[in-house]
């Protein structure tokens, strides 16, 4: 009995090794009906991070946008078809393929040689995942930079050349403003996207931020027990600036000069200050915003009896514009270029502005303006057609020529660019 349950067994075991043998070395793989069809019917294949917006409605990893194939041949182009922010542009270095002639004997060949050159890139962030994009400016084909999620941005602010971020977002948890700091990774159009470096927070009570003209520090508000405090980030770390017994100020860059000013409203005396010490630079003007330049010239908007008021405040002396526009639509860009985002009309406001701008109860059609800052005269430089349809505008970035800017759209959040040389040639 013992011999015969010895030989089944032994029997089962030769059977076994047989299997497994002719399924590793006779067995052929299962072969698709055809090339374009396959046997499993959930792909494997994914898709690098960074071309995960051409599957947005499948997995809802990341935006799609608009692409062009020469965005620099259009005036207008749609950089980002989502709510973006922070966007500003940098200088990156690349290689680049170029021909190049060389003569052997009696001929001229051309060659291909690999040289290094820059690029401008425009970067920003997505506000509804978090992942910072790069838009190149010779290719108008946005690559992924980021993967890190980064659920409801509300703004953020690039310093250090693109190498360091600072957002602020909404802690779903604990239903605040969170703001955090972190390095950006290096990544060309073609590498995958890569996460956050060195990420850490800030506190939960920033209000404010802004970056200087070079582009190498950021300053913040943080609201304390006893008012605020300013503090600067830089290379060389995170120092104190200046302390206030009052909370609501916003923060602003003119060059290398920090400014505050309070938090506009039609219903208060603004004022503006110079930091450190406070040292006052206009004051007593209801819904005061103030824009400063590279020189300390301060444009400033104000809601007065007869409306909205745009004005510069130079050598203590203050120079009315034709123009009727918030401070917040302009910027200066290099040697105190001045371009402004001008309503075609100024609705009736019920409160005043800026209050109604900012609550959304009251939205401009714009056109965009050249403004010269010694004589007030405008020039118009881009009018918003029929086609184009109705731009509200907001956070303007000029590029360092000053023939390239980018903005957001206000009522939904989308990125654009202006390139103006296409407009002059026209």
């Amino acid at each position: 009995m013992n011999r015969r349950l010895l030989l089944m067994v032994g029997a089962v075991a030769f059977f076994a090794i047989l299997v497994l043998v002719w399924y590793f070395f006779y067995a052929k793989p299962a072969i698709a009906p055809s090339l374009s069809e396959t046997n499993n019917p959930l792909s494997g294949r994914i898709l690098p991070t960074r071309f995960q917006f051409l599957t947005w409605g499948q997995d809802d990893v990341s935006s799609s946008t608009t692409i062009v194939s020469d965005p620099l041949q259009a005036p207008l182009v749609q950089v980002w078809n989502k709510p973006a922010t922070g966007q500003t542009f940098i200088t990156q270095e690349v290689l680049k393929e170029v021909l190049a002639t060389t003569t052997q004997g009696t001929s001229t060949i051309e060659i291909k040689r690999t040289v290094r050159a820059t690029s401008t890139v425009l970067i920003f962030v997505d506000k509804i995942t978090g992942y910072i994009y790069g838009y190149p400016l010779e290719t108008g084909f946005p690559f992924q930079i980021t993967n890190t999620v980064i659920p409801g941005v509300h703004d953020a602010y690039f310093f250090e050349g693109g190498k360091k971020v600072i957002m602020r977002y909404i802690d779903q948890e604990r239903n605040v403003v969170t703001a955090l700091i972190a390095t950006v990774p290096e990544v060309k159009p073609d590498d995958v996207a890569l996460p956050l470096i060195n990420t850490s927070y800030l506190s939960s009570l920033v209000t404010s931020i802004a970056i200087n003209g070079r582009k190498d520090r950021a300053s913040y508000v943080v609201n304390t027990n006893n008012g605020s405090s300013i503090y600067t980030i830089s290379s060389s770390g995170t120092v104190l600036v200046d302390s206030s017994p009052f909370k609501e100020w916003v923060l602003s860059y003119g060059g290398e000069s920090l400014f505050v000013t309070s938090k506009p409203s039609a219903y208060v005396l603004g004022v503006t200050a110079k930091i450190p010490s406070f040292n006052l630079q206009t004051s007593e003007r209801t819904g005061l915003m103030t824009n400063p330049n590279s020189a300390g010239e301060l444009l400033n908007s104000m809601w007065a009896s007869n409306g909205l008021t745009l004005f510069i405040t130079r050598d203590n002396n203050d120079i009315v514009l034709p123009i009727k526009t918030l401070a917040s639509k302009c910027s200066w860009g290099k040697d105190d270029l001045l371009l402004c985002a001008v309503p075609r009309s100024i609705p009736k406001s019920k409160e005043g502005l800026p209050d109604d701008w900012f609550q959304g109860r009251v939205s401009f059609a714009d056109d965009i303006y050249f403004v010269d800052k010694n004589t007030g005269e405008t020039f118009t430089l881009y009018t918003f057609s029929k086609d184009d349809g109705i731009f509200d505008i907001t956070n303007i970035s000029i590029i360092e020529t000053n023939d390239i800017f980018s903005f957001t759209r206000k009522q939904d959040g989308t990125l654009w660019l202006v390139n103006t040389n296409k407009i002059v040639s026209e």
